[in-house]
């Protein structure tokens, strides 16, 4: 293993790709998305590419590998991505390849699973964990094998085909436990056979969500991306699996933040990334003349100014 020492669940932005508006919004108006986040001058919007680094007693586990180094098949996609830097955070941490022991895969979209093989210097490519089992879902694998002509340009076979000639490929099909405290749970609707990652560490849940909240607002089960393969799937696991982070308190992510949220903050982030609340307003301080008492044997009272405090009025609630 490498030098880290300290156990932790460490929540990792390999990379930003830049996408349609309309295709990450789906079916929501621009006009509402457009409030909640500008687009650049070609309707783009930028969302980040998160990996989740487990140190566990096993040894490393990795969720997602993120694009990866290999060439983009399309000019398309270099211009929309930025470089992975996967191998970089792994090495800032004191960890080569070498030390994962298990990588596991929410889909196989090439955005997400890319950094599941590598190019070497002579050619060829090969799994770019070579210790690591790598566990997928059967109908992830299924789909990127033999992909539908609306998804084919999502996957790459070079991403998979390496890891079936090593035989370091894992396919599950239901709710499974990949090591002690680590599971994989179905997570239908994004892709086929997409799944989410759960991990107990101490009194904490943290759940990696994959592609299921790519922003703050697609919380919603109103707001869904356009490529999504089933949009009221995904939907119905949105508000299940919301429903069961608050019920156990959660650490999710990402949902559109470099950092673990905890479930009883969603609701609040989803309310205001819709509209339907505004910030909260800082307490105002006011001054405020006393008047003179009437004349008396009584000493006289100040005359002077002092300060009274008013409390903010709450957020108003606007329709989405």
């Amino acid at each position: 293993m490498g030098k880290a020492t300290k156990p932790y669940v460490h929540l990792i932005r390999v990379s930003t790709t830049r996408l349609d508006g309309g295709t990450l919004f789906g079916a929501t108006t621009k006009q509402q998305w457009e409030r909640f986040v500008l687009p650049d001058r070609q309707n783009r919007v930028s969302i980040g590419n998160y990996i989740v680094l487990i140190r566990h007693e096993d040894g490393w586990v990795l969720v997602n590998t993120g694009p990866g180094d290999k060439p983009p098949l399309s000019l398309d996609a270099a211009r929309t991505r930025s470089r992975s830097s996967l191998v970089r955070e792994l090495r800032q941490i004191g960890l080569m390849p070498k030390d994962i022991v298990a990588v596991v895969q929410t889909d196989l979209f090439s955005e997400y699973a890319g950094g599941c093989t590598h190019f070497t210097s002579s050619g060829r490519v090969l799994p770019t964990f070579p210790n690591a089992r790598y566990i997928v879902h059967k109908d992830a694998l299924d789909e990127a094998m033999r992909p539908s002509r609306r998804n084919r340009h999502r996957y790459r076979a070079d991403d998979v085909e390496p890891l079936l000639d090593s035989d370091q490929l894992e396919v599950v099909d239901r709710t499974t436990e990949i090591c002690s405290g680590v599971w994989v749970e179905p997570a239908a609707g994004p892709t086929p056979g997409h799944q989410i990652v759960l991990c107990q560490q101490g009194r904490a849940t943290y759940a990696f969500l994959g592609m299921l909240v790519p922003t703050s607002m697609h919380l919603s089960p109103t707001v869904n991306a356009a490529y999504d393969w089933n949009p009221e799937a995904t939907a119905r696991t949105k508000v299940e699996v919301k429903r069961q982070a608050e019920l156990e308190s959660w650490l999710v992510a990402p949902v559109g933040r470099d950092e673990w949220v905890r479930a009883g903050q969603l609701e609040s982030i989803e309310s205001f990334s819709l509209g339907r609340t505004a910030l909260p307003q800082p307490v105002k301080t006011r001054r405020v003349a006393v008047p003179a008492p009437a004349a008396s044997s009584a000493p006289a009272a100040s005359t002077e100014p002092v300060e009274s405090e008013t409390a903010a009025t709450p957020p108003e609630r606007v329709s989405a």
